[in-house]
C-alpha cells in the first residue's frame, strides 16, 4: 500500500481533482471530510464519464457529483488476497485503507502485481 495519498474535500470541482491527478501523476484522488474520513474516490474515468463526455464544464462540476461513493475501503491488517478479491469483485483498481475511520493509505491494482500473498497490506514489506 502507499501511505502518501492525495486527498481533497467534496467541495472541490472536477477540474481541481483532474489537476491533482495530473500534477501527482496518479489515477485517483480520495475524497475526505474532516481531513481523514473517506467519503469517496474520484478517478480520471469518473471525470471523463461524468463531466467531459457530458460536455459539462469541469470547473463548475462538484466533486460530490462525480465521485464514486460510498467508497469501498479495507483495513490495514487485511491481506493482499482480500484486497485483490474486493477489487476484482467490484471492478475497481483503487482501494483506500482505513483504520479507526481514518485514511492511512491506498492499495492500487499496481501495488498488487507480483505481491499476491497473505501478508498484511500494512506490513513493513508492503510499504
Amino acid at each position: 500500500m502507499s501511505t502518501r495519498v492525495v486527498t481533497m474535500d467534496a467541495t472541490g470541482t472536477a477540474f481541481d481533482a483532474a489537476k491533482k491527478i495530473m500534477d501527482h501523476d496518479i489515477g485517483c484522488v480520495v475524497v475526505v471530510e474532516n481531513k481523514l474520513r473517506v467519503i469517496g474516490v474520484i478517478t480520471k474515468g469518473d471525470i471523463l464519464r461524468e463531466a467531459v463526455i457530458k460536455k459539462l464544464e469541469p470547473d463548475k462540476v462538484s466533486v460530490k457529483d462525480v465521485m464514486t461513493h460510498p467508497a469501498l475501503t479495507i483495513r490495514p491488517e487485511s491481506s493482499l488476497d482480500e484486497a485483490a478479491s474486493i477489487m476484482s469483485k467490484n471492478s475497481i483498481t483503487k482501494l483506500p485503507v482505513v483504520k479507526n475511520d481514518e485514511l492511512v493509505g491506498i492499495v492500487t491494482s499496481t501495488d498488487l502485481l507480483g505481491k499476491r500473498d497473505v501478508r498484511s497490506i500494512f506490513s513493513k514489506d508492503n510499504i
